[in-house]
């Protein structure tokens, strides 16, 4: 699966949300998001500098189900990062699908989407999923 490291840190999609926020520190807001899909649900996104980290319930525990990374602050482990161009996300993932500027890419129980705005020139922003499996 993708995995996501920030300043050395490293945070797998679907893991503890506690253990992540530890890793990750102090986020500079959050929120609660309400959860349409689930009348329990609440969704949680915690606000950094360079990226968003969104949380969900799964059974008993909250965990990490979403990363987006909205700065060049920010890169996948592969190297890709908010300012690229669609031939740098072809290069980097060769198995991307993209369609009217979306670039989706899957391993494991993850999945990328990298957002290369309506023009298709530039990446604007990476999103990591979290996938049931």
């Amino acid at each position: 699966a993708y995995s996501f490291t920030y300043e050395k840190q490293q945070v797998k999609l679907g893991e503890d949300a506690d253990d992540a926020l530890k890793k990750l520190g102090k986020a500079n807001s959050d929120r609660i998001l309400t959860n349409c899909a689930d009348d329990d649900g609440v969704d949680k996104v915690y606000t950094y500098d360079d990226f968003d980290l969104y949380t969900t319930k799964s059974g008993n525990k909250e965990i990490v189900n979403e990363i987006t990374l909205k700065t060049a602050g920010a890169a996948t482990e592969e190297g890709l990062k908010v300012g690229d161009t669609p031939a740098q996300v072809k290069k980097v993932y060769s198995s991307a699908k993209g369609s009217l500027g979306l670039y989706t890419v899957s391993l494991g129980n993850t999945n990328l989407i990298i957002d290369c705005g309506l023009k298709d020139d530039k990446v604007v922003s990476i999103t990591y999923q979290y996938v049931e499996k």
